[in-house]
């Protein structure tokens, strides 16, 4: 017999809000497979796929379809026994069950109300575990209310991320501590506790190629650089008051933290290191505390833990450490130590800087020649000669390795020149890449003129030659402003006559082009 919903919920009022008692405590909000039971219950009553509504044979029982693809499933309710049983054959609480429930409930009652309570349960769960003031009651709760971002797919929208991380944000607020000398610390282990839970969802986004641009990058760049930032205010704000007795529990775990967070994660070595150095540098600044520390990471035995054990030799000024430590580097360790090469220009240590360049000097050709990745763009060399210029290693070497750079190099090799007064090199250069006439101007051809315009007057031919060859009036145009500056540099350099009979057997050449004969007329080329 079929019967309307409104007359099934009043008939069972009671017996519907035990079954929703029984939901609220079977399935919680801070486990990512529960809530999405729940998510997918309330999608089912917010499409109206629930129903209709039959009695049984049996008295107090009926059945509600729920209208779903690819195929519909049938519920069946038994008040007498408070039983809810389904088709789809999961055990305990299923989507299907719970949307007949919901949809009975919202009836006479709010289901959006019903769900902030029991999201708010989870907040007052939390709570309670916050008020126990020990390191393992902090991390339970945190790792609970960070979840959600390990769950995150890596293929998932970035904005699907940021909203994720700003409801955890929002759940976090009422969970920090009253006393002010507390909310420093807890703001320092729910940063950490973000971006560990975030960090293969930021890893996936944001390793490789540096340089590439597009939206979801920029979005998920931006959160992490704020949460970086956050964590730093933190430290600060906990490094410059003294400490309390009782978080000297706290601060010894942060150390199990960090280190793991630092090793365990991968990719954005670069972030990594950063958080670790952080900690080390603004935290953890006891001489036993850093030797303890160094202990255990020698016995990790990995090039990371290598670089990382370097740190300290680094902060407390052991050169001879540190030479030991970078005695046996191979090409592919590169990456691995040039934060601490960063490092050390940051901290102006330039000795040890040296030592961490002239080991890698041998492997940086082979590096940016094989890597795959972000070692090919300009802006990356020029950041390894800047680290070798800063460390003052002769100019022999770093020239040697312009050379071994190629192409990916030919820019900073080109100011290198330009720097050097080498103008007649730096020509050869232009000449030997094939480098447009617009990349050069920008590379130093402006200096070159000014300084030593003879030496460049072949370099300038061939740019206009081949500005002709595309036979314009535009190309003819900007063919001609290419020999005004010829025509400067002529007459600086002294070589009037030579110039005069340069551009008259152009124009004998090119007699039958009209066009680049008006263009060159309106010039006044001849001196």
């Amino acid at each position: 017999m079929h019967m309307t919903v409104e007359r099934v919920s009043y008939l069972h009022e009671k017996e519907i809000e035990t079954f929703l008692d029984e939901i609220k405590h079977a399935l919680r909000p801070d486990v990512p497979g529960e809530a999405q039971v729940i998510r997918r219950a309330t999608s089912h009553v917010r499409r109206n796929v629930v129903g209709p509504y039959r009695f049984t044979a049996t008295p107090g029982e009926i059945t509600a379809a729920i209208r779903e693809e690819p195929g519909p499933q049938e519920v069946l309710l038994s008040f007498p026994n408070m039983e809810a049983t389904c088709t789809c054959g999961e055990p305990g609480w299923c989507p299907h069950r719970i949307a007949v429930v919901f949809h009975l409930f919202s009836q006479f009652h709010s289901i959006t109300d019903w769900l902030h309570e029991w999201r708010e349960m989870e907040t007052a769960q939390m709570s309670l575990s916050v008020f126990d003031r020990t390191p393992d009651a902090w991390i339970q709760v945190l790792s609970r209310l960070t979840a959600p971002l390990r769950h995150i797919e890596l293929n998932e929208n970035p904005g699907v991320f940021i909203h994720e991380s700003n409801l955890i944000e929002q759940k976090m607020k009422p969970l920090s501590p009253f006393e002010w000398e507390w909310k420093p610390l807890f703001e320092l282990y729910y940063r950490l506790h973000l971006l560990d839970a975030a960090w293969p969802y930021l890893a996936g986004h944001l390793r490789g190629d540096n340089l590439s641009f597009h939206y979801g990058k920029w979005y998920v760049k931006n959160w992490l650089t704020e949460q970086m930032e956050k964590l730093q205010d933190s430290v600060h704000s906990i490094g410059s008051k003294p400490k309390l007795f009782e978080a000297d529990v706290f601060h010894e775990r942060l150390k199990e933290m960090v280190r793991a967070f630092a090793l365990f994660n991968e990719g954005l070595l670069d972030e990594r290191f950063y958080v670790y150095r952080l900690f080390w540098q603004g935290l953890f600044m006891e001489t036993t505390s850093r030797e303890a520390e160094v202990t255990i990471l020698q016995n990790y035995g990995t090039e990371e833990s290598r670089m990382f054990t370097a740190l300290f030799h680094l902060l407390q000024g052991r050169q001879d450490k540190l030479e030991q430590a970078v005695a046996h580097m191979e090409t592919a360790q590169v990456p691995i130590w040039l934060p601490l090469a960063d490092l050390a220009e940051e901290e102006e240590e330039i000795e040890c800087l040296t030592t961490i360049m002239r080991a890698l000097l041998p492997h940086l050709g082979d590096f940016v020649n094989h890597a795959d990745d972000y070692a090919h763009h300009s802006s990356f060399i020029r950041h390894l000669d800047g680290l070798l210029e800063t460390a003052d290693f002769p100019d022999a070497d770093r020239e040697a390795l312009f050379l071994q750079y190629g192409m990916a190099g030919v820019d900073i090799y080109a100011d290198f020149l330009v720097e050097s007064n080498r103008f007649t090199e730096w020509a050869a250069l232009m000449h030997r890449f094939r480098v447009t006439y617009e990349e050069a101007e920008v590379g130093g051809l402006k200096i070159a003129l000014a300084e030593d315009p003879a030496t460049v007057l072949p370099l300038l031919h061939t740019y206009a030659m081949q500005l002709i060859n595309e036979k314009n009036r535009h190309s003819y145009r900007s063919a001609v402003r290419i020999f005004k500056k010829m025509k400067a540099g002529s007459k600086k350099s002294g070589k009037v006559e030579f110039w005069n009979k340069y551009i008259d057997t152009v124009r004998e050449k090119y007699r039958r082009l009209r066009a680049l004969m008006e263009e060159m007329e309106k010039g006044n080329l001849n001196i």
